[in-house]
């Protein structure tokens, strides 16, 4: 009797130590070893975003951009950071504006992760107007601009579930750019401050610094 549940023992412990493995190397094969990998992953997995997936992600990478003075902005050559992005036109009226204020308030509200992220208004085909220029100054001196062609930024985003939309200012979003460039998540006007801070927190959390 006493041999029978020794045995039944042994068995109860090779059975937990098979489990265990198990899910040791499950974990290891679908752990995320890229940037990449790890946005697909967390797109499949549907986490608890806010914000929408842009599927499939799109480099940024690829968009001819200048700054203000003309000189080519190249995001490869700028600072490790996770980016969002507001594209309009040389005026951003209303709810472009609306936007922009969305995102600095988010900046300013990620606390320690403040550092690793920063924000762009991508303005595209205009040069800004005198009067949004000084708006920009006055309210948001740590917004970067940069210039940029609507045809090239339309073209990028077009094979993707969330198009860009010229045609109505209700249709705006802010786009989320990763650390390799990748433009992986959009939010709309009627996003929350508080939503779009958990999602960067959250990815922020699973990123490389």
């Amino acid at each position: 009797m006493s041999s029978q549940r020794s045995t039944k023992k042994q068995w109860q412990v090779w059975l937990m130590i098979l489990m265990l493995g198990g899910v040791i190397t499950a974990g290891f094969l679908i752990y995320p070893k890229t940037e990449d990998q790890r946005n697909r992953l967390l797109a499949k997995l549907g986490t608890t975003n806010h914000g929408e997936f842009v599927l499939p992600p799109v480099p940024m990478t690829d968009l001819g951009l200048q700054d203000v003075a003309g000189e080519a902005w190249v995001l490869a050559e700028k600072k490790n950071r996770w980016r969002i992005i507001v594209a309009g036109d040389g005026e951003c009226l209303g709810r472009c504006r609306e936007l922009v204020h969305l995102t600095r308030q988010v900046h300013i509200s990620l606390g320690k992760y403040s550092r690793r992220f920063s924000r762009l208004y991508l303005a595209l085909d205009q040069e800004l107007t005198e009067e949004f220029s000084a708006y920009l100054k006055l309210n948001h001196p740590f917004l970067k601009v940069v210039n940029g062609r609507e045809k090239e930024f339309k073209v990028l985003l077009e094979k993707t579930n969330t198009p860009f939309q010229t045609k109505s200012p209700e249709s705006m979003r802010a786009y989320l750019v990763d650390q390799q460039g990748l433009i992986m998540m959009s939010y709309s006007i009627k996003s929350k401050g508080t939503d779009i801070i958990e999602d960067i927190k959250h990815l922020m959390k699973y990123s490389a610094q």
